[in-house]
């Protein structure tokens, strides 16, 4: 599994990891600008959230990983990830990909001090929730 960076979809700043902590940000999982998976938490450098507070273990998309990154670079930009960090949440949940961030996600985190005490990762099947906390 290869590193992912991002950019924020409502503030444009990137969303920073050092693949041991990361911004508090919500991840949409797109596919034909539908949401079919979404993960709250502290991103780990590898398209994912922690789901511990340790920081040790992550999530995984229900998705398979190849099938994930074809969306991430398939030419709809309705298709891939999406982020938006925590501190710039509005409620809208975006249709779109977000663009990658030049500089790999480095450098200072951009989340404020925002941290999410329970991380989720909810999956959308026909229209069913499921959430895995």
């Amino acid at each position: 599994m290869g590193c992912f960076s991002f950019i924020c979809k409502e503030s444009g700043l990137p969303v920073a990891s050092s693949s041991f902590s990361g911004d508090a940000c919500r991840m949409y999982l797109l596919k034909d600008g539908e949401l079919i998976e979404e993960m709250r938490g502290h991103y780990d450098s590898y398209g994912r959230v922690f789901s511990d507070s340790t920081y040790e273990n992550s999530f995984q998309w229900h998705m398979e990983w190849s099938e994930v990154c074809d969306l991430m670079f398939h030419p709809d930009k309705s298709n891939g990830i999406a982020v938006i960090l925590e501190q710039y949440f509005t409620g809208n949940i975006p249709t779109t990909r977000s663009e990658g961030d030049p500089n790999q996600g480095w450098g200072k985190k951009n989340g404020g001090r925002v941290k999410i005490k329970e991380p989720k990762h909810i999956i959308y099947l026909n229209e069913m929730m499921y959430e895995n906390v």
